[in-house]
């Protein structure tokens, strides 16, 4: 009696397609960084290769440490630049004994192969393994129980700009970074599988870019870690969501945290009339983000309203300096964003003008503006209580009526050289 194909199937899926499912692509159980600091890691996958010793060499000159994932094969072959890696005072994990795919290994030959590779890294290094990445991320059902039993914590990635790719430019490398990266973030790049001039011509940039925007790169270790699935999830969404629609992120003139991104996008919504200017449906828009992790700082701390107010006029401020030297954003005349926190005078002291959403959309946003602020808000889930009665509303202002209003404060702003 044969073996059925269904039950072939249910074997593969049952090994390979839902572990690498569930441990792969949703990233359940990986070690994820927190929000709480101003930190993303930066690391390296595939060496000690050629490359290493120019990325070691910039690290070094920007004052970054990273964490390098390496091939154990490579480290025996290149056991100087792992010393180099070690003696900088760089972080090792596991990236496998050879840079092959779960995928083409039984689970037992790769958690026999992940438990010989361990063990060896630990004897070049003189350190135990502490983090792991798998080749390409792949997982098996053997990659998860080796891990649970080496004590390996499985460390992926957030923002993964493809420095690999052959015609990818430093410039475009370093833009995907400073774009998609929020705090908590993990960058993955690589130092190995042939010749990196891009990686290494991206990290003056990309390293300027983090900075401007507050952000400050590091190890995976110098990073806390996140508790909670349900808010990883969520900078998951929203690291993706930047990159697709090209959200920017606005230096603050004092050095401060960015407290708002904007992205350029087409008005949808009925025309209006804002300060000499005329907002038609299909107009360019400039729609107004906040980031959420900066803005949870507020929330619950006494006086809170006096310095949230405060510290939105600084960022309009930058923001209206954003606009006017960035050529992306020309020919916007107005600016906004939706919420459900309608602050009053507040709101009207800073120049915006309230439309209400309407239909499905109203409906949408509020569920997902509750569920934003249930999650950052120090109360969490208990503020949905209060939430339950507030509607969403489109806050808009015209760029020359903030122009006006904050020109007398104007300030030198620093330029993030990696966001256009």
């Amino acid at each position: 009696m044969g073996i059925s194909l269904e039950l072939i199937a249910g074997i593969w899926i049952a090994l390979y397609m839902l572990p690498d499912l569930l441990f792969h692509h949703m990233q359940c159980g990986a070690w994820h960084g927190a929000d709480t600091g101003r930190r993303v890691a930066l690391t390296f996958d595939d060496g000690p290769d050629s490359a290493t010793r120019d990325i070691l060499s910039e690290l070094d000159r920007l004052a970054v440490k990273a964490t390098f994932f390496v091939v154990v094969d490579q480290a025996l072959r290149h056991p100087d630049w792992m010393q180099s890696i070690v003696a900088g005072g760089h972080e090792v994990g596991l990236h496998g004994n050879r840079h092959q795919s779960s995928y083409l290994q039984a689970p037992w030959q790769t958690a026999r192969r992940l438990t010989e590779a361990a063990r060896t890294l630990a004897a070049i290094t003189g350190q135990p393994v502490r983090w792991y990445r798998p080749p390409w991320g792949h997982h098996n059902l053997g990659t998860w129980w080796a891990c649970r039993r080496l004590g390996l914590r499985r460390v992926l990635w957030t923002v993964a700009p493809n420095d690999w790719k052959v015609g990818h430019s430093p410039a475009g490398i370093a833009r995907h970074v400073v774009r998609a990266s929020l705090p908590g973030g993990i960058v993955v790049l690589h130092d190995g599988g042939g010749n990196r001039p891009a990686t290494v011509g991206a990290l003056p940039m990309l390293i300027d870019g983090l900075r401007a925007g507050r952000l400050e790169p590091g190890r995976v270790s110098d990073l806390e870690e996140e508790g909670s699935s349900l808010k990883w999830l969520w900078k998951w969404w929203e690291a993706r969501f930047s990159l697709h629609w090209a959200i920017d992120r606005i230096p603050s003139g004092e050095g401060n945290p960015p407290i708002l991104r904007v992205g350029r996008i087409h008005y949808r919504g009925p025309r209006l009339h804002l300060g000499g200017a005329t907002l038609e449906p299909g107009d360019p828009f400039a729609e107004i983000h906040f980031d959420n992790s900066v803005l949870a700082q507020f929330s619950g701390a006494g006086g809170q309203g006096i310095i949230a107010y405060r510290a939105v006029g600084r960022a309009l401020d930058d923001l209206v300096a954003f606009l006017d030297r960035e050529p992306k954003y020309r020919g916007v005349k107005v600016a906004g964003g939706i919420t459900i926190l309608d602050a009053g005078q507040a709101i009207d002291r800073l120049g915006f003008v309230r439309v209400p959403v309407t239909g499905f959309r109203r409906w949408t946003m509020w569920a997902y503006l509750v569920l934003l602020k249930a999650l950052y808000h120090r109360e969490g889930w208990r503020t949905l209580r209060r939430m339950r009665h507030l509607r969403p509303v489109l806050l808009v202002v015209s760029i020359g009526s903030l122009r006006r209003r904050f020109a007398s404060q104007r300030r030198p702003h620093s330029s993030d050289k990696a966001s256009g």
